[in-house]
């Protein structure tokens, strides 16, 4: 089965990291904030191919990424999503402290991988999600 990703991260090497490691599952599409990631969410929504993970840094320009899920949250409420048909959101973040756990846990975050990433951490994620 092929997957749909959506990797939100402002650095290339991250994006492209995480690209390597994702590719053989499925889809990858690319954001470098906040804004675009809630941008790539609705539309993906709109088009009836909505993505199975956001991996999500926290810290990005125009909208950070506590602020995206936040908004995607809030948007899937405005719909009527139940809390099963959410989407599932990784946080994939150097902020390894736990005030930005908590508040990513808070708004429903499937888990919260500090970096650096590797292909374990990614391959237990995807496992975990019933995504492998």
């Amino acid at each position: 089965m092929s997957y749909r990703f959506l990797v939100a991260d402002d650095m290339e090497i991250n994006r492209k990291l995480m690209w390597s490691l994702l590719m053989h599952q499925g889809e990858v599409d690319f954001a470098n904030d906040g804004l675009q990631t809630v941008q790539a969410w609705k539309k993906a929504l709109a088009e009836g191919k909505p993505y199975d993970l956001i991996l999500l840094d926290i810290m990005m320009p125009e909208m950070d990424g506590q602020q995206a899920l936040a908004e995607i949250r809030h948007q899937e409420a405005a719909l009527g999503f139940d809390s099963g048909q959410e989407v599932k959101v990784a946080m994939v973040t150097c902020l390894g402290d736990y005030d930005n756990a908590l508040e990513g846990f808070k708004n429903g975050v499937a888990d919260y991988l500090v970096k650096p990433v590797d292909k374990s951490k990614i391959e237990h994620l995807l496992h975990d999600l019933n995504l492998l």
